[in-house]
């Protein structure tokens, strides 16, 4: 960890007022991630002095890329700050306020994820459980991502942003407050206090409501509102479909290491094991991946899969450098 900036540095930095060398050890010093936090904490403080701060963040990017190419703004400025220019570096004390404040705007709103935001993590071919600051329990399947707020959930919404496949046990607080999970693109589960399963990867986004009940925000301002049994499911095209399932078992069998394929496509069987287990498998043959599988099989690797696969459908495994080809086995007398 970099050597520890005082609070008045940053608050300074924050206002606009440091120098260039300051602003550089500030650069310096964000650059190592474990300052992140502490960063957050006091870009925390400083906005709860500032509730009135709106930055405009078009107008900041644009002002200051103008004012690092040396360009003319069209705005007027005092003559008592009239520029200066010595060697091509910009020396009046106002025109370095506004462009630190300007980049801190522009780095504030890219960043602002990672700095409001901690990441809850699975990995590759990993469940991971975790309990969130209210007390709701979240299942991560692997390679997902849950972000939460880094100081836990004020009193109003409890938002969190996935990125992957999760089962939430949301518990309802005394106040009411809403549950919110926000997945790709701009799908959005509102919950009180329920049981749900979500998938939210960029081949689609699929809830299932195991008790209570849910509201779900889609594109375009549609809502929609789910029952348990209710599976909500959506296409990389967005069209999307609310059904109800009899077997509730298969959106977590992940839990136990399990596939749960209910005469499922083989190409959508190979699309989780991507997903499981962060491996390219694919189908080049179109009739292949047409083919259709059932049954409840466990694996912890990818290898435990595709040697089911290849089993059961008399499938051949060639490894490629760059991705894994399943194809049929020439000696397969039910391949046309």
């Amino acid at each position: 960890m970099k050597e520890s900036l005082s609070k008045d540095v940053l608050f300074d930095f924050f206002d606009g007022r440091t120098t260039s060398i300051q602003r550089k050890l500030v650069e310096d010093w964000l650059a190592d991630p474990q300052n992140e936090e502490l960063y957050h904490q006091y870009l925390d403080e400083w906005e709860s002095r500032h509730p009135q701060f709106s930055p405009q963040i078009e107008n900041a990017l644009s002002d200051y890329i103008a004012l690092m190419n040396d360009e003319d703004t069209g705005k007027e400025i005092p003559l008592s700050q009239t520029e200066v220019k010595r060697s091509g570096i910009w020396k009046t004390p106002w025109l370095y306020g506004v462009a630190a404040a300007c980049l801190l705007m522009v780095v504030s709103f890219v960043f602002r994820n990672e700095l409001m935001y901690r990441s809850l993590e699975s990995e590759n071919g990993q469940i991971s459980e975790y309990k969130l600051s209210d007390g709701t329990n979240v299942v991560l399947n692997a390679n997902s991502v849950l972000r939460v707020p880094r100081l836990g959930f004020g009193s109003g919404n409890r938002e969190v942003m996935l990125d992957g496949e999760a089962e939430f046990k949301v518990v309802h607080t005394q106040s009411d407050s809403r549950f919110i999970v926000k997945m790709n693109k701009n799908y959005l589960i509102e919950v009180l206090g329920t049981e749900f399963v979500a998938f939210s990867r960029e081949r689609g986004t699929k809830v299932f409501l195991t008790k209570g009940k849910v509201k779900l925000s889609l594109p375009k301002g549609k809502q929609l509102y789910m029952k348990p049994g209710n599976l909500f499911s959506t296409e990389k095209d967005g069209k999307f479909t609310l059904t109800s399932s009899s077997t509730p078992g298969r959106f977590v069998a992940w839990k136990q290491d399990m596939f749960y394929f209910d005469n499922t496509l083989l190409s959508e069987a190979v699309e989780q094991l991507n997903d499981r287990f962060k491996v390219d498998v694919r189908i080049l043959d179109p009739v292949l991946g047409k083919r259709r599988i059932g049954g409840v099989y466990k694996a912890k690797q990818a290898d435990d899969l595709l040697a089911i696969l290849s089993e059961l459908l008399h499938l051949e495994v060639v490894k490629h450098n760059e991705f894994i080809e399943l194809r049929p086995s020439v000696t397969n007398p039910n391949h046309e």
